[in-house]
């Protein structure tokens, strides 16, 4: 008989965060979620060790999202958490809004002035594109990758994938990664590429996004190879911040 295992702590909160959920709502919704049972505000404070204004912000946001249940009046209202099989479906129309709006991003940055957005397409030029980042980088730069396609650009850059680890070695760039299966067994146990890969189930293999010091590159595979980077310091920044959360989490 297989032995069903429960959802792990870590396991919502990733899907509370794909939902499009700040870091603090998705805390607060988590940790309704482990309690079971209805809990005043001054127990939810406890329990999430968030302050007291964080929890009420998120509460908003959750009753916005219809995320939570609430029983009693005034003083005495508890909030318990709603099923987490709609959390999951909000991720999942998170996730396709996110590949929808890539492509509406597109087709609106390819008339944006030169020098903010990129658009590129092709495989050789995206390959081009690649290796003039990394001349480009200062040294000790970072590159965060978040994404389950790295099994692509390992079959995009095929036997140039050792020119561009010399490269990155060459300027320092530190490199880290968050996959969704095999691209992390992969990078694990063969890449060449030296760097740390983490772990988080679902993300998808369509669709990369780097993050560098100047810029936020959405790399997507499907139907055809096409690379939209954004320079725009506010991206680097927020993406950067959702890439520590889920780092923080993965396995």
């Amino acid at each position: 008989m297989t032995e069903v295992k429960a959802p792990k702590k870590s396991d919502y909160l990733e899907s509370a965060l794909k939902s499009g959920l700040s870091g603090k709502a998705a805390t607060v919704y988590v940790t309704l979620l482990e309690a079971g049972t209805p809990l005043v505000p001054k127990n939810l404070i406890g329990r999430s060790r968030l302050h007291r204004q964080y929890v009420y912000n998120a509460l908003r946001e959750l009753q916005e999202r219809r995320l939570i249940l609430m029983e009693g009046k005034g003083r005495g209202i508890k909030y318990m958490a709603g099923s987490p099989d709609k959390l999951l479906q909000e991720a999942e129309k998170n996730r396709i809004d996110t590949l929808d709006g890539v492509q509406n991003l597109m087709r609106l940055y390819d008339r944006s002035p030169a020098g903010v957005v990129e658009v590129i397409r092709g495989s050789t030029a995206t390959i081009e594109s690649e290796f003039q980042q990394l001349r480009n980088a200062n040294e000790g730069d970072f590159l965060d990758v978040i994404g389950g396609a790295g099994m692509r650009w390992v079959e995009l850059f095929g036997d140039r994938v050792e020119e561009w680890e010399t490269l990155r070695k060459e300027k320092k760039i530190k490199l880290r990664y968050i996959g969704s299966g095999e691209d992390v067994r992969y990078n694990r146990e063969e890449s060449i590429i030296e760097h740390e890969s983490r772990l988080i189930l679902g993300i998808g293999d369509i669709v990369n996004v780097a993050i560098r010091p100047d810029s936020v590159t959405f790399n997507i595979y499907k139907p055809e190879i096409v690379t939209v980077r954004v320079r725009n310091e506010a991206a680097v920044v927020s993406q950067r911040a959702l890439f520590e959360v889920l780092w923080s989490i993965a396995k």
